[in-house]
């Protein structure tokens, strides 16, 4: 009934952290010597004679001790929830005291605080038994943990490790604080002392060395426990990272030009990172509703998320606008393939984009079928843009009426909030208006579209009657 660490079994029999590292081992990585007692070996909650028995007898073939005791519920370190810190693991254990761990372990799967853990996060019951992992101790010199990638910023580039002299229980259940180090994509090290810290450069070279093959070995971003042992480094444990992290990264070569002509009036001088990172967010997300509502497809906005993550910039603590990415967002609308000058000049820029620039964005200019089936697409956005100008005067009071219902909570009710609380109110009021922006987007559009075309009317006119006309917006 005890599963050696070689076995492939499924993880109803092994539960998820020891199913993990049987993967892991399976991979090539030098983990512990362990083995599974799985819940059926439990009656009752207690090892029966002969189970104690084969235990004692199994010990020998991961070596002396001393042992941990750890468990490995089913739905421990999931994708989508880890169970970090909701089970007992008992550390430094005789041969003689490792099966009544084994029943603490086990016991501690019941307990009313994992079901509180699973409760809040819309899951039932326990997740099944616990089985109990047991395996060889490390004399760690130093331990502690590496994330693949910045699970605080969400950043991809980055390899965060926390590290403490000895072992890392301490610095697991958080009673101390471990050193941080992080390192870049190619190994470099961006924060930390190894002059004088817990790891020295070598360990940090292996560190990375090993963070990176984990998660091409997992195939997505991980969570590792480690610890070395002299030179030697042990891989303990690994799980996927389940805090949200930002989308890969995705090159782009092409030249970007930025502009803070207009947004300027909305976001002058110094602007902080946090008032930047809720612009940036707050345009992605209506600017995706915009195109939605002219007639462009889900799947084409989806396509194109980085252009509407991206729209704005921020250098020297000022915010500009990404002119190249407005330029990309407007070659989504039907009609761009027909008429791209006049789309140039709804964007109001004094003057045409470089050709290197805008050379390769967008379709190229409609013929043919083609030509008709644009034209059509450009109908119905018309008639839709149509409808919302007739009915602007509507939508704008439908807009006030959200918008003062949403801010409509007496100001002593929001002091009164603790933090969860207003984390809450604050989601409600951004779920209410932000996907709903459409007075002020379809205004400014209108304005955009008459801007451009009196301005091509009047260089027509100038040019006709040999003037030279200069217009600024």
């Amino acid at each position: 009934m005890i599963i050696a660490m070689d076995n492939k079994v499924d993880v109803t029999a092994t539960g998820g952290k020891a199913a993990a590292l049987m993967r892991l081992v399976a991979a090539g990585f030098d983990v512990p010597a362990f083995f599974t007692l799985p819940p059926a070996l439990f009656e009752n909650g207690h090892l029966p004679d002969k189970a104690r028995a084969e235990l004692t007898a199994k010990l020998a073939s991961i070596g002396p001790g001393p042992y941990a005791a750890r468990s490995s519920a089913m739905e421990e370190d999931g994708d989508a929830h880890s169970h970090a810190g909701q089970f007992l693991s008992l550390l430094s254990l005789s041969a003689a005291t490792v099966a009544g761990a084994a029943e603490r372990v086990y016991h501690s799967g019941h307990q009313d605080s994992v079901q509180g853990y699973r409760a809040t996060r819309g899951l039932t019951g326990t997740g099944g038994g616990t089985a109990v992992l047991v395996q060889q101790m490390v004399n760690a010199r130093a331990a502690g943990v590496a994330f693949t990638a910045d699970p605080v910023s969400g950043r991809r580039d980055r390899i965060v490790i926390s590290a403490i002299a000895g072992l890392g229980d301490r610095l697991v259940g958080g009673e101390e604080d471990g050193e941080t180090y992080i390192i870049g994509d190619h190994g470099d090290l961006i924060e930390g002392d190894v002059a004088n810290g817990v790891l020295s450069q070598k360990d940090i070279d292996a560190l990375h060395r090993l963070a990176v093959e984990v998660q091409q070995a997992c195939g997505s971003p991980q969570d590792i426990e480690w610890a070395f042992e002299g030179g030697r480094l042990y891989l303990l444990q690994a799980r996927p990272i389940t805090t949200p992290l930002l989308p890969p990264v995705m090159p782009d070569t092409a030249l970007t030009l930025f502009d803070n002509s207009n947004i300027v009036e909305s976001y002058p001088g110094i602007v902080s990172p946090l008032t930047y990172s809720f612009a940036q967010y707050a345009y992605a997300r209506v600017y995706r509703a915009f195109l939605l509502l002219l007639g462009v497809g889900e799947a084409k906005i989806a396509d194109n998320a980085a252009v509407f993550d991206n729209m704005l910039g921020r250098m020297d603590g000022r915010v500009y606008y990404n002119l190249v990415n407005w330029y990309r967002a407007l070659a989504l609308l039907p009609g761009f393939s027909i008429n791209r000058s006049h789309m140039e000049t709804m964007m109001g820029v004094s003057e045409p984009l470089p050709a290197e620039v805008v050379d390769n964005i967008g379709p190229p200019p409609a013929q043919g079928v083609k030509l008709w089936a644009e034209w059509l697409r450009v109908t119905r956005s018309g008639f839709r843009l149509a409808f919302e100008a007739v009915r602007l005067g509507r939508t704008k009071a439908d807009f006030y009426r959200r918008l003062n219902t949403a801010l409509a909570r007496p100001a002593d009710e929001i002091k009164a909030m603790p933090l969860t609380e207003l984390a809450r109110e604050y989601r409600r009021i951004e779920a209410d208006l932000l996907d709903r922006w459409d007075a002020p987007l379809i205004n400014d559009f209108l304005c955009m579209m008459a801007f451009g075309g009196s301005r091509k009317m009047l260089e027509n006119g100038a040019e006709r009657r040999g003037w030279r006309c200069i217009m600024t917006l």
